[in-house]
């Protein structure tokens, strides 16, 4: 069984562009935390991942406390969990000359589409792409394991300096992207259809954008550091990755720790020493996370009945999943069916500041 491909089933990415902006230096955004972010997008999702693709000139990313980096024309950056960050045409985004404007101004300028900016001052002019993916449940362990931020660098701005905070921007994190390579072209095709209007534009546009998350997942995943620990480092550990896969293939099974450390060759003490060691729960707690995951998936996609659901993912009967449910998501599965969220203390969608665009 492929892990990856059935986490990624599962969790149903979604992806889709905020903007293409033209950017006049000076200028700067700035991106707020995730949970604000989602607030704004035309559908609710629990995961949300942000990228930006630098189409022509250069664009400082500056994630405080960890590091600052130029992107220039088609580098790219990941935010596998939408961390704030800065983004900007100097290293510094805060100076007496240009204060950063909330990017949710772009975000509420969308409307749904793919909105065109221009923003800035008189300066050299950038073009810079942003968008997102979206999933409509967060599986811990996949996110977890990967950084703040990946740098998509092109060998050719292999040069392009980073200035590194506390040594928190680990050079794993930079994923090299040679021509040719699906990476490199999947961007070059995303650029080229944003250009494009052609039917089905928005629908290419959506698939570009989950195949190339999906690729740096990959890329990320082959130059982990053999000491590397995490979800994606147990995918590819010989034992771990024995037992994840027989998880994966049959959550409805009664699986005991015996069961798993038998299939895996281990006894039970290293097994669990092993698995807590790279994935940072137990056997047992991931097999109710993953169960979790896949009733969510299956609440969302399938009109299967609850009891169904129950015996898919490993419960003896409807009111024993109906108690594990809301005890690991916080409401009842009919209710979160249904899409029914409590109401946020504040409306963070009041929060948004206008600017004035680029003349």
């Amino acid at each position: 069984m492929d892990i990856l491909s059935d986490t990624l089933h599962v969790v149903r990415l979604t992806g889709a562009l905020f903007f293409n902006a033209n950017l006049g230096s000076p200028w700067a955004f700035y991106s707020p935390p995730a949970d604000e972010l989602r607030t704004h997008l035309p559908s609710p999702s629990e995961g949300l991942t942000l990228f930006h693709i630098v189409d022509r000139g250069e664009c400082w990313i500056t994630v405080e406390g960890q590091a600052s980096f130029l992107l220039r024309e088609g580098d790219a950056v990941v935010f596998p969990h939408g961390n704030p960050h800065f983004l900007s045409s100097l290293e510094k985004p805060k100076t007496a000359d240009v204060q950063p404007v909330p990017i949710d101004y772009l975000v509420q300028s969308s409307k749904g589409g793919v909105a065109s900016v221009n923003f800035g001052g008189q300066g050299e002019v950038s073009r810079i792409v942003c968008g997102y993916l979206q999933c409509d449940q967060k599986f811990n362990p996949l996110v977890g394991s990967m950084p703040t931020a990946i740098w998509l660098r092109r060998d050719r701005n292999k040069q392009s300096p980073m200035i590194a905070r506390d040594g928190k921007f680990a050079p794993w994190s930079v994923v090299p992207v040679a021509n040719g390579q699906w990476l490199e072209t999947t961007l070059q095709h995303t650029l080229r259809e944003l250009s494009d209007a052609s039917p089905g534009n928005i629908a290419m546009l959506t698939r570009l954008s989950e195949i190339m998350f999906v690729e740096v997942l990959r890329r990320y995943m082959t130059q982990l550091p053999e000491e590397y620990k995490g979800w994606l480092a147990a995918v590819r550990d010989r034992s771990v990755g024995k037992v994840l896969e027989l998880m994966h293939s049959e959550p409805s099974r009664e699986w005991t720790i015996e069961d798993l450390a038998s299939a895996a060759a281990m006894s039970r003490s290293t097994l669990a020493q092993r698995f807590t060691s790279l994935i940072g729960e137990t056997p047992m707690q991931y097999l109710t996370g993953w169960r979790m995951q896949v009733a969510k998936s299956l609440l969302r996609q399938t009109d299967l009945t609850i009891g169904a659901i129950a015996s898919r993912t490993g419960y003896a009967s409807e009111v024993a999943f109906n108690h594990a449910f809301k005890r690991y998501v916080g409401q009842p599965p009919v209710t979160w069916r249904r899409g029914e969220t409590p109401p946020l203390k504040e409306d963070l969608r009041k929060t948004s500041t206008s600017v004035v665009p680029r003349k």
